[in-house]
């Protein structure tokens, strides 16, 4: 792309800055028939797709609102986020939208030479027109078309499949150019988190982190996000969501709790589903579940159970943040609004309570002596997930202070301050069932079947919740600042 939009960070970077584009380095990256594009009719222009030759409906969505700008801002105390800066870096000669990530390279065969581009994908965006001139006679440009995405039909993709890009150039008076490149449409699913750059000349390739865009599948706007809070409240586990209103820990972390119980009560599991069919070596993705289908699959890996807590947690007004390690990712919040105190929260131990799970166990737990009662376990579950989480963050903000740079706090109210907003729900397509197949419940339906079935449960939990002892030795001071 022409330019890179980069948060680089003082401890760690959530986005890390990109190198300056030029002729060669584009060249070297993309190359005029390789991805399975045809020869252009002459060799003054080239096509080029970032990020290599992939099409990342999250990222397109995600960034389309993204900040770019020159300045610097202080946004925090805390020491790995002392100062976040958006660096912009850009070849000399530029025409149309810098931050483009589809473009023709061209060297202008005189001076002031008009050029038409035109970029066409019917799959994914309206056609696309640039006109403009080129001003010096040998120079080399970037001529990127301001994109018209079709932004809906991007959030509806759920299968990867090859789409054609077809470029058009004309130069002066001569007759309109054409070329094709063969890109991969990615499922809205596939989050990008790294870009390598392809070799240098020493064998060497630069990592672009890209893991803020894990920041895109936190919807707090989500509309089963409602669904959840009323269930909590129906179950009397708290009796309203305030945030940090209460002005104790105490407030804070029954509210938290409040809303892993319903996770447990509708079976959410976890499960390591991340591979997919679409993996690029140069673009590593991961499969992130939406919440609606975490919930219809009662299934989360790491990153799943992380951003649909973190979705619900942000919806009542608690400041959340993604941990990510190189193989894991789980949850932190901060206690207080004034983010002094924080804790982890390990998502995949979400499981280790299931309602159904445990109420199918009954008699031979019964037969046991063991009379332990679901909203126990669920609560004991949560203890432990808060005391391993806030260990494994004690140790890995430690690392990320250290500048080990795969070790990255993605604070998600920062993500938003720099434009970067939830994925839109998209409801899926009514579809057509054949004679003698049951429908399909509405959500609405089913969370009134659910909360129906709970009733009987809710007095008995209600009397619990009145002893709970929060574990308070689990809250971990936020690092001060580093002189």
């Amino acid at each position: 792309m022409l330019s890179r939009l980069a948060i680089t960070v003082a401890a760690a970077s959530l986005f890390a800055p990109a190198p300056a584009l030029t002729s060669h380095t584009l060249a070297a990256e993309t190359g005029v028939t390789t991805g399975g594009a045809t020869r252009a009719r002459s060799d003054a222009w080239t096509c080029h797709v970032d990020p290599a030759n992939q099409f990342y409906p999250s990222m397109i969505i995600a960034m389309a609102t993204a900040k770019a700008d020159d300045t610097t801002e202080e946004l925090s105390e805390l020491p790995m986020i002392e100062q976040i800066k958006i660096d912009i870096k850009t070849i000399e000669q530029t025409l149309g939208d810098p931050e483009g990530w589809l473009y023709v390279m061209v060297k202008s065969p005189k001076a002031d030479t008009p050029i038409k581009v035109t970029i066409e994908c019917p799959d994914v965006m309206e056609a696309s027109t640039f006109r403009g001139v080129l001003k010096e006679e040998g120079a080399t440009y970037g001529v990127a078309p301001k994109i018209r995405w079709k932004y809906t039909e991007l959030a509806r993709v759920r299968q990867p499949l090859p789409v054609n890009v077809v470029f058009k150039v004309k130069l002066g008076d001569a007759e309109t150019e054409e070329d094709v490149r063969v890109c991969t449409l990615h499922t809205i699913n596939d989050c990008p988190y790294l870009h390598l750059s392809p070799p240098d000349e020493k064998g060497e390739m630069t990592a672009h982190n890209i893991s803020f865009l894990f920041a895109a599948y936190v919807n707090e706007d989500h509309p089963w996000v409602d669904q959840i809070l009323k269930q909590a409240i129906d179950s009397r586990t708290v009796e309203n969501f305030i945030g940090y209103q209460g002005g104790s820990v105490d407030d804070v972390l029954k509210q938290v709790y409040a809303v892993w119980n319903v996770l447990q009560q509708r079976g959410i599991t976890y499960s390591d589903i991340s591979r997919v069919s679409t993996r690029e070596g140069r673009v590593p993705s991961q499969h992130v579940r939406f919440l609606d289908e975490s919930f219809g699959m009662k299934q989360a890996n790491c990153v799943d159970g992380s951003v649909l807590m973190a979705s619900v947690l942000r919806k009542i007004g608690i400041d959340t943040f993604l941990m990510l390690t190189p193989k894991h990712c789980y949850i932190g919040f901060f206690t207080d609004a004034n983010r002094e105190h924080m804790v982890g929260l390990e998502t995949t131990m979400m499981g280790q309570a299931r309602k159904e799970e445990f109420e199918r166990t009954k008699k031979l737990r019964a037969l046991l002596g063991d009379e332990t009662t679901f909203d126990q376990a669920s609560f004991a579950s949560f203890d432990g997930a808060l005391d391993t989480g806030t260990k494994s963050l004690e140790a890995d903000i430690q690392k990320m202070i250290a500048g080990e740079f795969q070790y990255l706090q993605v604070l998600i109210n920062e993500a938003r301050e720099q434009g970067i907003k939830p994925i839109p729900y998209m409801r899926p397509e009514q579809k057509e069932f054949l004679p003698g197949m049951p429908g399909e419940l509405t959500p609405e339906q089913r969370a009134e079947i659910e909360r129906k079935a709970e009733e009987a449960r809710q007095e008995e939990l209600h009397r619990q919740l009145q002893d709970l002892h929060i574990p308070k030795d689990l809250i971990r001071k936020t690092p001060a600042k580093r002189e």
